[in-house]
């Protein structure tokens, strides 16, 4: 972990970490990830669909980052508890409204994680965005389905937005100085017949 990177674990199976707005700090944040689900009895395969959604998450954020030209040090605090998962991600980009984000096309959660990944991957575009790994801004292809994804993966997403006043779902564009973006998984819902 870099010397930008704060890890922090508290004993209520709560976590968070400090992340500078850059495309190194999402493998560093999956790693943690993926270790503090392990621990607490999370299965392989929810793990990796945990781990894909606070990855799309992440990324997003990172893009809003970049995007509004911040260099403000992005937030990822989650907590486990028993057989649910809540993530938080704080940024200070402009914010995405997730009223612009549905669609009539919207895809129920995958029945196979598989096939799904590789309807992503043929999704990806030839002419990538750009953002920042290692400080050296780098093409980067998995732009514009991350939402749609995060919502297929998720029990819950939830978009807020924070300013200096308040944290609210229905922001005035031009007081945004962020997004705060919350996932919820249950395992248990997941796995009832």
């Amino acid at each position: 972990m870099s010397e930008k990177d704060l890890f922090i674990q508290m004993p209520d199976n709560s976590y968070v970490m400090f992340l500078p707005p850059d495309m190194e700090s999402v493998r560093q944040f999956r790693r943690q990830l993926r270790v503090s689900l392990a621990q607490n009895s999370f299965g392989e395969d929810d793990i990796s669909q945990i781990v894909l959604a606070a990855d799309e998450a992440l990324t997003n954020s990172i893009t809003a980052n970049v995007s509004n030209h911040s260099e403000e040090t992005i937030i990822c605090r989650w907590r486990i508890e028993n057989s649910k998962f809540t993530l938080l991600i704080l940024d200070y980009g402009r914010g995405l409204k997730i009223s612009e984000t549905v669609s009539d096309n919207y895809e129920p959660a995958p029945r196979n994680l598989e096939n799904y990944l590789g309807g992503i991957k043929q999704h990806q575009s030839d002419s990538p965005g750009k953002l920042p790994f290692g400080g050296v801004e780098k093409p980067h292809k998995n732009m514009g389905k991350g939402l749609k994804i995060i919502r297929s993966l998720m029990d819950t997403v939830k978009i807020l937005y924070h300013n200096n006043e308040t944290i609210t779902d229905n922001p005035l564009d031009n007081k945004i100085n962020g997004s705060i973006v919350e996932l919820q998984f249950n395992a248990e819902n997941k796995h009832k017949n």
